[in-house]
């Protein structure tokens, strides 16, 4: 029987998320979640080609217990069983961990053709826990997707990005993709898929089930170390000007050669006897400029 797996992760819901002191790692607790944006293309390619296949579609996510929402998004769209790979051993893990703790998971699974995954996560912005699985399980990678066109006996017959052309490839099975949202639309969750989704169980595994040991993943194990992680701090100058003559006198104060510092500023000119337009000031700002650089 075919069978796809696709990972679904958990990610905060804003910007706004609080970073904790001590390991520099997001909060997720501290902001509202949502699936994954190009995880839930990958899930949605899985189902597409589900159609022609008739293969099983299990869904994964690695995280803490709330992650149990997205697999319930992921049932009510059509996935057909799922799987929360759950466990205080696994926090903080980089990854170099997750993709070690997602390969173990892929092999308690069994059989399988086909391993998705959105291209990157939005809290992370790394594109590297797909591949790295993908090296983990010693499998081939599809990467810069465009589309999948079928899956035969001879393999998967997919096209993808090659810098500026594109190539068309048979791969052989089993293989991971990584599928983002340029590769496809989302179908419309429906209240009957939401009505399954909540009637199904979800299984948990924690790192026993796995056969992990502790001391090879989460925080400590990581290779990657977060040393520090702050938000960075815009400040702006505005002065107010009403005669020209202060703008050229400003212009060539902030033109002189300033070696070892950097300044931001915004002028608003507003003369007080006349109408120009603000375009005006800024040709003028951009001719005094040109002559200052020619000399």
């Amino acid at each position: 029987m075919n069978r796809y797996i696709v990972f679904l992760k958990q990610v905060p819901q804003s910007t706004h998320v609080e970073i904790d002191p001590v390991t520099q790692t997001l909060k997720r607790s501290s902001a509202l979640s949502q699936t994954n944006p190009d995880d839930l293309y990958a899930l949605q390619a899985a189902l597409d080609l589900k159609r022609t296949t008739q293969a099983e579609v299990v869904a994964v996510s690695m995280g803490p217990a709330s992650a149990e929402t997205v697999l319930r998004e992921a049932l009510q769209r059509g996935a057909d069983r799922a799987i929360l790979v759950s466990s205080p051993a696994f926090a903080g893990s980089d990854t170099w961990c997750t993709s070690l703790t997602l390969a173990a998971a892929v092999r308690k699974i069994g059989t399988y053709n086909l391993l998705f995954f959105g291209r990157m996560a939005i809290d992370g912005d790394t594109a590297q826990v797909g591949p790295e699985v993908a090296g983990q399980l010693d499998i081939p990678q599809i990467t810069n997707l465009i589309t999948i066109e079928k899956q035969d006996e001879a393999g998967l017959h997919v096209r993808r990005m090659a810098g500026r052309m594109q190539q068309s490839l048979i791969v052989q099975l089993p293989c991971a993709i990584m599928v983002s949202r340029e590769n496809g639309s989302l179908a419309c969750p429906t209240l009957s898929g939401w009505r399954r989704a909540q009637q199904q169980t979800i299984i948990r595994w924690d790192e026993h089930d796995l056969s992990i040991e502790p001391s090879t993943v989460g925080l400590h194990a990581s290779p990657t170390q977060v040393a520090s992680t702050t938000v960075p701090q815009h400040t702006k100058d505005i002065r107010w000007i009403t005669q020209g003559s202060e703008l050229t006198a400003l212009l060539h104060t902030i033109l002189q050669p300033q070696p070892t510092h950097a300044y931001e500023f915004n002028t608003l000119f507003c003369p007080a006897s006349s109408k120009r337009p603000l375009h005006r000031m800024r040709t003028l700002c951009r001719h005094v400029c040109l002559q200052r650089h020619s000399c």
